[in-house]
């Protein structure tokens, strides 16, 4: 069966078109508050089109999440390639994460809605493409850097000072009056760090009568 070149090469794009859309949608109105007609009328085209491309608003849904966190795995494994010292990859993952959602706020309000949602299905695809990469490589680090605690627990740590940083920014930019910049970032990366790094000295002997 053969094809028409123009159709054939215009279908990605339109797909791309409305998952762009679908995720700007999702991010500001919620998964239960948008539906199909007001997707197709964000991309200028009929439900029934839509239909053309995906199966239904679950689809598109999960294709969404897909098109918006893909690639962040990738990304974390290659910050922690190197020579460089612990501590050092350890802040260097820590701007990532930072910049990551501060710079994408779209992706940061979608995975806001899906932690307050609980969906399973959809925490387990969030789990896979966003949190597991990054989260893994900061156990190892924190296994390297303080031995005798929970590495687990530690890297719990890191991803919530993170999260938390970024869920009170528009607080923060109410507070100060000041935009939160990149600078501003680093430093909080740095702080962060640096107060995870100094909370982990060798706790005492848990039998020992102080």
């Amino acid at each position: 069966m053969q094809y028409q070149t123009g159709r054939k090469s215009s279908q990605p794009d339109k797909r791309g078109e409305i998952l762009q859309a679908a995720a700007t949608q999702f991010a500001e109105n919620g998964f239960a508050a948008v539906s199909i007609r007001d997707l197709a009328r964000a991309v200028n085209t009929t439900p029934a089109a839509l239909y053309h491309h995906f199966s239904g608003k679950e689809a598109i849904y999960r294709a969404t999440l897909e098109f918006v966190f893909s690639d962040k795995a990738r990304a974390t494994s290659d910050l922690a390639k190197g020579q460089e010292a612990p501590e050092v990859m350890l802040e260097r993952l820590i701007v990532w994460l930072t910049r990551q959602f501060s710079d994408n706020p779209i992706m940061t309000r979608l995975l806001q809605r899906e932690l307050l949602t609980g969906d399973k299905e959809r925490i387990k695809l969030l789990t896979k493409e966003v949190v597991a990469a990054p989260f893994r490589e900061i156990e190892s680090l924190m296994r390297r850097l303080a031995p005798d605690h929970d590495d687990t627990l530690s890297a719990v740590s890191v991803l919530s000072l993170v999260l938390g940083y970024v869920e009170l920014t528009p607080v923060l930019e109410e507070m100060t009056g000041q935009p939160v910049t990149h600078e501003r970032d680093m430093a909080f990366a740095n702080h962060a760090s640096h107060l995870v790094l100094q909370g982990l000295s060798p706790q005492p002997d848990a039998g020992k009568v102080q």
